[in-house]
């Protein structure tokens, strides 16, 4: 009798992955490629996510011969409609079923170690290959190699189907694993855990082949430190950069074209990029951006992990730019993705910043506020902001070093993250969105109350707060009518004026409770014109949204 194993998916979030859904990480698709490819019938795989675990209470309904878990979260985000699983999590999944025997692998593996669980293998390298080896009876914690993934990628594709999003989900593809610097981030766990190897190009797109085949349409090329450095030749170095390949980006991304211009693929977004290859080879930068944004779908980020503009931090951490070469990157991509197609900036950067680093100090969260200030004063738009505080990778130099910082410095670090909130955070909102700005297909994550939260099944898609109470896994087109901290005020397009209830009225732009009231009184409205009447501030974009029918 064959034996049967089990694919636990408690979701990633790395530096180079994301896999917290719409996100589906490579991980456990990986994992089920490599058994199949060890001789193991697809039907005696399942997968599970921890959704579903949490529903059974971490009790699993049958016993199998092996248990592969993939987790783990080195700078943790905030998710609509899902939540990272947590060692908590895996633990309680651990001691609830005694009889059963665990491998644990990802980011999430060191912890599992430290916890000492009979039943339970922290696996240090890779968990498919691991996979691998104990499906072919001769199980060992070992690295896997490209030529491996070539293999488990196509083959791990059928996963897609088996997941409970299916087909509203995003695949996150592999480029490369590592980090092309010479040097690396005191924090960062890719360089610190991956040597470098990157994937051909054509085993990249047989993978995506298969996923297509698989009934997926969305994908993220984000598994890589930096998307400009993919297959670098390493023929000069600037700064401790690798000059790029601007051949390379660009035949990728000219294939990955030619499947959007078909429909097989319907979201094409990337990830990462680091603003030290920007800052030091411009102009190779700019030529692959320009295949990038090409070939990508509008409303994407290219992800910069700046993490501090403080001069003593970037020494002490090996960081990868100072406050002007920032200025010079987010420029660059300004200029090249800030275009709109279809109402949206196609690509924008997005900015990193990490909290508890060494060599913190008083003034290190004003340089951070300085620098963004600068970028704001240019009139320049930034997709996103975040401010997270360090989880120590062991392992790394900054996990190594970590100290508690002090409750002073903690205080001025809230302060100045107010500071960008307010007053940076809400400027890019109106810029990237202006009132009037579409959002389609936008899928309801979260009902609180009788507010409805949906975003785009996209990367760094915003969220839309809708004032309806509308179906969970729905789809709705909506228009931005107004901005709050860090989302977007939104209704159903067309805005049905007439219709609409004074709640609903009162979060558009220039309207707020007392222009709603009248304008409830004075309807039913002919057209804009009479709106505009009723409420001048109104901004025209929105009024052109209107329907009077």
């Amino acid at each position: 009798m064959a034996e049967r194993f089990l694919i636990l998916d408690f979701y990633v979030d790395e530096p180079a992955c994301l896999g917290v859904p719409p996100f589906v990480a490579p991980y456990p698709r990986y994992i089920l490629g490599a058994l199949l490819d060890a001789g193991v019938p697809p039907e005696s795989v399942d997968y599970l996510t921890v959704d579903a675990l949490r529903g059974s209470a971490y009790l699993l309904q049958e016993r199998y011969d092996a248990a592969f878990v993939v987790g783990g979260a080195v700078v943790p985000g905030k998710y609509l409609g899902h939540r990272i699983g947590t060692l908590a999590e895996v633990l309680r999944a651990v001691d609830g079923n005694p009889r059963q025997e665990f491998a644990a692998g990802g980011m999430i593996a060191p912890l599992v170690a430290r916890e000492k669980r009979p039943n339970c293998l922290p696996v240090l390298r890779d968990i498919e290959m691991y996979a691998y080896t104990r499906a072919r009876g001769e199980a060992s914690d070992e690295r896997r190699t490209a030529a491996h993934v070539a293999r488990w990628a196509v083959g791990g594709a059928a996963l897609a189907r088996r997941h409970p999003d299916h087909p509203n989900i995003i695949c996150e593809i592999e480029t490369y694993r590592g980090c092309p610097r010479l040097s690396h981030c005191s924090f960062c766990s890719e360089g610190a855990t991956h040597e470098l190897e990157f994937r051909d190009e054509g085993d990249i797109l047989s993978e995506i082949d298969a996923l297509i085949a698989a009934g997926v349409s969305r994908f993220r090329v984000g598994r890589q430190a930096d998307i400009l450095q993919y297959r670098t030749p390493f023929a000069e170095f600037r700064g401790g950069f690798p000059r790029p390949s601007v051949r390379a980006v660009r035949g990728l991304f000219g294939e990955l074209k030619k499947r959007r211009d078909t429909g097989a693929i319907r979201v094409l977004n990337i990830d990462n990029g680091n603003p030290g290859t920007l800052a030091n080879f411009p102009d190779e930068s700019a030529e692959i951006l320009e295949a990038i944004v090409d070939a990508i779908t509008p409303g994407d980020t290219l992800a910069m992990g700046v993490e501090s503009l403080d001069p003593e931090v970037i020494a002490r951490n090996g960081l990868k730019v100072n406050a002007r070469e920032l200025l010079e990157a987010v420029r660059l991509v300004n200029d090249i993705g800030g275009r709109r197609v279809e109402g949206l900036p196609v690509l924008l950067p997005g900015i990193n910043l990490i909290h508890g680093l060494p060599g913190e100090s008083m003034d290190t969260f004003r340089h951070n506020y300085e620098g963004l200030a600068a970028i704001a004063g240019e009139g320049l738009m930034v997709k996103r902001i975040n401010i997270r505080k360090l989880l120590p990778y062991p392992g790394t130099a900054a996990g190594e070093a970590f100290r508690e910082p002090s409750a002073k410095l903690r205080n001025r670090y809230e302060y100045y993250k107010k500071r960008i909130r307010d007053e940076i955070d809400r400027v890019m909102l109106q810029r990237v969105y202006p009132a009037g700005t579409v959002l389609r297909e936008a899928l309801v994550e979260e009902r609180r109350h009788d507010w409805s939260l949906a975003k785009q099944i996209a990367s760094y898609s915003i969220t839309a707060t809708i004032p309806a109470p509308l179906p969970l896994k729905s789809f709705v087109d909506v228009m931005v009518v107004g901005h709050r901290e860090r989302s977007v005020a939104a209704l159903p397009c067309p805005l049905r004026v007439n219709e609409l209830p004074a709640k609903a009225l009162e979060i558009i732009a220039g309207v707020g409770k007392r222009s709603a009231s009248e304008l409830v009184l004075r309807r039913p409205f002919a057209g804009k014109d009479d709106v505009r009447r009723a409420a001048p501030a109104i901004p025209e974009a929105v009024l052109d949204g209107m329907a009077f029918g």
